[in-house]
């Protein structure tokens, strides 16, 4: 399957909603040929080089995403808000457009059974208190997460919504067993969780004195 290519600094997860600003002639070309044909186009993490003008050196894989809204401005600019649907690898990049197309076939997860059930009940446990001390630091309240009960959903779920690095990102996207994406973000949060709790007390013990000052 040819499928139209976009190196990004991000890392799009099956699920998640990607939102783009899009400016440059041979990308206005790519959204509109992918408009009129109702086709998805690819998201690959930018491995070496920049997002504009010159050529960047994505990773082979990535996600496709499916455009589900678009609004156009001035000079033909437009801003879209993107789906992410299928895992994919990079067979191949052909050079007949002035963007990258590739040549790429589909990746599906790997589901265990039980046992990736048991570690999305941990991760799901974990992610919800992460959420809570996240919010937490910046004074906000817990929100109700929805989060999706099935492990390969909610593995992407969870990647998507981390604060870590882009190749850790790419990392977790890459992993095709659920299991063994699951025990990486239960790692990912558990370590988290550690070094955000003491931060979260202090913040909370130096608010109440705050308070104590004002009465």
């Amino acid at each position: 399957m040819e499928l139209p290519l976009f190196p990004l600094n991000t890392v799009l997860f099956p699920g998640a909603s990607l939102p783009l600003h899009i400016f440059e002639e041979r990308y206005k070309q790519m959204i509109n040929q992918c408009l009129e044909s109702r086709s998805p186009f690819g998201v690959l993490l930018i491995r070496s080089g920049s997002e504009v003008r010159a050529p960047a050196e994505p990773f082979e894989v990535g996600t496709t995403a499916s455009i589900v809204h678009v609004q156009r401005l001035q000079e033909g600019r437009l801003n879209v808000v993107c789906v992410g649907g299928q895992r994919f690898r990079v067979v191949r990049t052909i050079d007949d457009q002035p963007y990258l197309v590739g040549e790429v076939e589909t990746l599906a997860s790997r589901d265990e059974g039980p046992q990736a059930s048991d570690r999305a009940d941990t991760a799901a446990a974990l992610f919800g208190e992460y959420y809570r001390l996240f919010l937490a630091l910046s004074g906000q309240w817990a929100r109700a997460l929805g989060m999706p009960g099935e492990p390969g959903p909610l593995a992407d779920f969870i990647g998507s919504r981390l604060a870590v690095s882009l190749w850790t990102k790419q990392r977790l996207l890459e992993e095709l067993s659920i299991g063994r994406r699951l025990e990486m973000e239960v790692e990912i949060l558990s370590d988290a969780i550690r070094e955000m709790t003491p931060r979260v007390q202090a913040a909370q013990a130096s608010r109440w004195r705050g308070f104590g000052v004002m009465n």
